[in-house]
């Protein structure tokens, strides 16, 4: 716990970083557009699978 409360001191936050919403709304934009598999909007956007199929709006 010193640990943790050292590195928040020296503003660590920690956890895994956030995904930007805006890249997730584009990304769900093409998946329903069914123009581009799932494969390319990974590469295309930058945002995984799981992601996607866990967004309630899909």
């Amino acid at each position: 716990m010193a640990g943790l409360k050292a590195a928040r001191a020296r503003g660590r936050k920690g956890g895994r970083p956030k995904v930007n919403q805006q890249k997730i709304n584009e990304a769900i934009a093409l998946y329903h557009s069914k123009r581009i598999s799932v494969k390319e909007l990974q590469e295309a956007t930058g945002i995984s699978a799981a992601i996607l199929y866990l967004h309630p709006h899909i």
